[in-house]
């Protein structure tokens, strides 16, 4: 027994000697061990110095780990890994390598700034601003963490402090190319895109190589002028970095919203091949596949994100898609609702939801969805159809024919805003109390104009323009009021300002409307060749310009205009078949107008324009001139007033007297 004892003492005392010696090899590694690299490890961090500065930092930190690999207690080596990681939006990673240099004997003090923005990148917003808010800072990383300080803010919804952590890391580092960058998303988040595009235009005056505000100014200009225009941005950063994940998302998305399908495709399997798991690049290849129809194939494709996008609206809504074509009408109903608490007034949505309840046997719900928009001047056709069909279903014969009559006389007014639900008494009182909140005062506006008050309205949206001067929107406030007050110069004034900002399809709508009103067809036209040059594939756009070649007599400009568009839409637009029959007609080719006519006629027969356009086809087509004058004659009993109608109807007795003569002789 002494024995076993005296080795169980032995034992106790080895373990214990062991314990302390690997304690003490623990300490001397996280104090006393940390190296000057070797000089394999120097030569490494050479070339991932190099990279960086070539603007290539994925292989800055592929560099960068063989450095780490050669010598693992080289801090140098840990934070310049860490500052790659972040330039990569690797929070995690460059979180390890900050605390791998902290154990090797580096001042939490001199990398609070790194260590808030690896937290930021996480999302982890509160411990972020715990670290770049520490009062032991470096100086010279306070203008760093002070911008990283104001991203946390603006992602904390904290408007007021990120616009002072701003304003601050100006003051101190106004020469910043991405601090600049990140002003610019500030202030596009705050509405001001006017003072978003100085910003990022002063970021790449001051570092036109930075890849960042190469894509930043890319997306904005996207935004401002359209896609084509923000193609040479994304091409100029993709030139310095073309593996940089984040540029060719923007690029692949904008290649996909231009209709370069197979363009995008290579994009994006190029990001795949990059980051196999990208959800961005699956999406755009999912929106690819329902586009063309393959909703399985589509289906298939969403579900390779993993659920990392579907809090993002464009994934909800082509999931929504996805389910409503494959007839999977309650589970759209699902994607739709959610989507609208997210966007209450996007009038596509509240469309698409109707129709999924209606083709649900939801009639009820569905009328209750469209009623808003149907209660107002503005009113797309199809709009009017759905609720008519939904009104017929429950019952509502007289209120669904009342329906299809707007539908089908194509007479839908000025598209207008949702009104507010609130009083106007209770409005003007909000308005009071804070006059300088847009967000009272818009509706407040719309409300006076609804109430048929134009002069106090124009009077308030004067006001938030000139407090404003930088969005968008409040001029198109002021062009909306001055429009229904009948005064289309102030109303292009103010489109004129809101274009240069955002050359958007509502500023060009509404600029073509008071165009046309003002009796400048020319630069209508001019308006919609130059905005077309930037979005070729805008349906509105496309619309009114082949309406416009249609009055000029332009006609086979026009049919290809319109042959473009029922290639992508389909022939169950009446107002594109009877535009192409015009054409047709015009062009004498008049079985192709027949045709056409018949097929917008099958779609739409109450419609007084599409009567109009058969009645004439019918008639160049020359063996039923009788049916064509019982058309016109329509056309006119459901527009009496219509000049244009009479005028044809006038015409066409007059030939078919012309004809009856002839056959006496």
């Amino acid at each position: 027994m002494s024995v076993l004892r005296s080795f169980q003492k032995q034992g106790a005392a080895t373990l214990v000697l062991t314990a302390l010696l690997i304690a003490t090899g623990i300490a001397a590694q996280s104090t006393a061990v940390a190296s000057d690299g070797n000089a394999d490890a120097r030569a490494a961090l050479v070339r991932a110095q190099q990279h960086n500065a070539q603007g290539d930092p994925r292989s800055a930190r592929i560099a960068l780990m063989n450095a780490i690999k050669s010598d693992p207690l080289w801090i140098e080596a840990r934070l310049l890994q860490s500052e790659t990681l972040l330039r990569l939006g690797d929070g995690i990673g460059a979180q390890s390598e900050l605390d791998r240099a902290i154990e090797l004997g580096t001042a939490s003090s001199s990398v609070r700034h790194l260590y808030g923005h690896a937290l930021q990148l996480q999302g982890n917003l509160n411990k972020a601003k715990e670290q770049l808010q520490a009062v032991d800072i470096a100086p010279d990383h306070i203008a760093y963490a002070t911008r990283i300080l104001g991203r946390v803010a603006m992602l904390s919804g904290d408007n007021a402090l990120a616009g002072q952590s701003f304003d601050r890391a100006i003051r101190l580092e106004p020469e910043n190319s991405d601090l600049w960058v990140d002003v610019a998303k500030f202030r596009a988040a705050s509405g001001n895109q006017a003072g978003a595009i100085a910003a990022v235009d002063e970021a790449v005056k001051l570092n036109n190589e930075n890849i960042a505000a190469l894509q930043y100014r890319g997306e904005l200009v996207r935004s401002q002028f359209g896609l084509r225009a923000a193609l040479p941005w994304f091409e100029r950063a993709l030139q310095i970095d073309p593996n940089n994940v984040a540029v060719l998302t923007e690029y692949a998305a904008t290649l996909g919203d231009m209709g370069r399908m197979k363009d995008m495709l290579v994009v994006a399997r190029k990001i795949i091949s990059l980051d196999g798991k990208n959800p961005r690049a699956f999406f755009l290849q999912s929106v690819l596949a329902a586009r063309a129809g393959k909703y399985d194939l589509a289906r298939t494709l969403m579900q390779k994100t993993e659920g990392r996008l579907d809090d993002v609206p464009a994934v909800i809504l082509t999931q929504g898609i996805i389910e409503h074509e494959e007839g999977n009408f309650n589970a759209a109903i699902d994607r739709f609702r959610r989507l609208i608490s997210m966007q209450p007034n996007n009038r596509k949505v509240r469309n698409l939801l109707a129709r999924s309840l209606y083709l649900a046997g939801d009639a009820k719900e569905a009328w209750a969805f469209l009623e808003p928009q149907v209660m107002r001047s503005g009113t797309e056709p199809y709009v009017l159809w759905l609720a008519a069909r939904a009104r017929e279903a429950s019952g509502e014969r007289d209120q669904a024919t009342g329906l299809l009559n707007r539908a089908a006389a194509h007479d839908v007014g000025k598209e207008v805003a949702f009104a507010t639900s609130m009083s106007l008494d209770l409005l003007r009182a909000q308005v009071q109390r804070d006059p300088g909140d847009a967000r009272t005062v818009i509706p407040y506006i719309r409300a006076l104009t609804n109430a048929g008050n134009n002069a106090e309205a124009f009077t308030q949206a004067r006001k938030l323009q000139n407090a404003n001067p930088g969005v968008s929107d409040a001029h198109i406030l002021v062009a909306d009021v001055a429009m229904a007050r009948g005064d289309y110069r102030t109303a292009l004034s103010a489109l004129e300002k809101a274009k240069t900002i955002r050359f958007s399809e509502p500023v060009l709508l509404r600029m073509v409307e008071s165009l046309r009103a003002d009796g400048d067809l020319q630069k209508s036209g001019e308006l919609l060749a130059e905005y077309l040059s930037y979005n070729p594939r805008s349906t509105a756009a496309l619309r009114w310009m082949a309406y416009a070649h249609l009055e000029t007599e332009n006609w086979d400009v026009a049919r290809r205009i319109l042959e473009n568009l029922r290639a992508r839409i389909g022939p169950n637009d009446a107002l594109i078949m009877a535009g192409l029959a015009q054409a047709y007609t015009g062009l004498g080719r008049h079985a192709d107008a027949v045709r056409t006519g018949r097929i917008a006629y099958y779609v739409q027969p109450s419609s007084p324009v599409v009567s109009h356009v058969y009645g004439l086809a019918l008639l160049g087509e020359g063996t039923r001139k009788k049916d064509a004058i019982d058309l016109i004659s329509k056309a006119v009993t459901l527009a009496p007033d219509n000049a244009v109608y009479r005028k044809s109807l006038a015409q066409a007795y007059a030939e078919l007297k012309r004809e009856g003569e002839s056959d006496e002789v």
